[in-house]
This record gives C-alpha cells, sequence and structure tokens, in this order.
C-alpha cells in the first residue's frame, strides 16, 4: 500500500482482529491477551500500531510501539527479560518479521516459506508458544481466513504472540 495509512481491506483486517483475538484459543484454552506490541511509527508507514488500534481500544490494552523496525532484537530482548503476561500480540513490518522471529528463538525457515514473509500476504498468524522456562516449545503459522480473499495466502501471534501489519 502506498502511503503510511491503511488500505479499506486493512481497516477492515484490523476490525476483523478484534473479535479474532477476542475469541482466540490455544489448545481449546482461551488467550487472553495481555501485551500489545508494535513496530515504531515511521515516516514511511503507521500500519502495525494502525492494525491492533481496534482491539488495543477493545481491550483497553495499551500498544508499546518505542521500538524501530530495525530494533526487533531489542523487543525480543525486553519481552525475555520482563513480564508482559502469557498473551503477547506483535504487529511488525514483512521484511522484519523473519529476523523478529529468530530473535524470539523461531526458525523462520520452519513456519514461513523460504524464511520470507511474501509481501502481499496479509492473513498468516505466528504463533510462537514457550515453556514456563521461556523454552520455545512450539511455533506455527496459522492462516487466519479472516476477510473472503483470504485464500491460502497476515499478524504473528505469540501466547507469552506476532502479526504483520495489514495493507
Amino acid at each position: 500500500t502506498d502511503g503510511h495509512g491503511l488500505s479499506a481491506d486493512g481497516v477492515a483486517r484490523a476490525n476483523a482482529y478484534v473479535n479474532y483475538f477476542k475469541n482466540y484459543q490455544v489448545n481449546g484454552q482461551p488467550l487472553k491477551l495481555t501485551g500489545l506490541f508494535t513496530t515504531a511509527d515511521s515516516k514511511q508507514s503507521h500500519r502495525p500500531r494502525l492494525t491492533l488500534e481496534p482491539t488495543s481500544k477493545a481491550l483497553g490494552l495499551p500498544i508499546e510501539s518505542r521500538f524501530k523496525d530495525e530494533n526487533y532484537q531489542d523487543l525480543a530482548d525486553e519481552l525475555q527479560s520482563k513480564s508482559h503476561g502469557e498473551g503477547i500480540l506483535i504487529a511488525w513490518h514483512h521484511q522484519k518479521i523473519p529476523a523478529l522471529l529468530q530473535s524470539l528463538g523461531a526458525d523462520p525457515k520452519q513456519v514461513i516459506p523460504r524464511g520470507k514473509w511474501p509481501e502481499n500476504v496479509y492473513n498468516w498468524l505466528i504463533q510462537l508458544r514457550y515453556d514456563e522456562n521461556g523454552h520455545l516449545i512450539e511455533a506455527k503459522r496459522i492462516e487466519e481466513k479472516l476477510m473472503p480473499d483470504d485464500t491460502s495466502q497476515s499478524a504473528l501471534a505469540t501466547p507469552n504472540a506476532v502479526a504483520p501489519s495489514s495493507p
């Protein structure tokens, strides 16, 4: 999408995330989101923050967006050093998601084809699960199928979660 905002489809997806994440389950158990993180707004894009804004408002959770796109390792360090609860949702730019996944302990090639997030894919959610010691025990890609055109083509979620920004 040109410009720093969301396209009409991106706005629709951002709004659809409200119910999607209110009803999100892991192993049949509801996941209560306790932290929302996005990359900092840049001159080129506010999309990650705009993607999570409706969910933020609906859940009454603030969005933490102090980390720049290339500072994904700082975000990973923050998440590993301080408790932010069990349900963390992260929205980031597509190009940096593989590196963010790696910094969170996952192998991008195991959850994303060829380890690169396709530019035009917006309906993937990467779920990362950790044990009580902070060791990654599961990394899987979920196709959300929220929108009519979501066939098999984007968000990153770790229940302890990562989402790319909408178009």
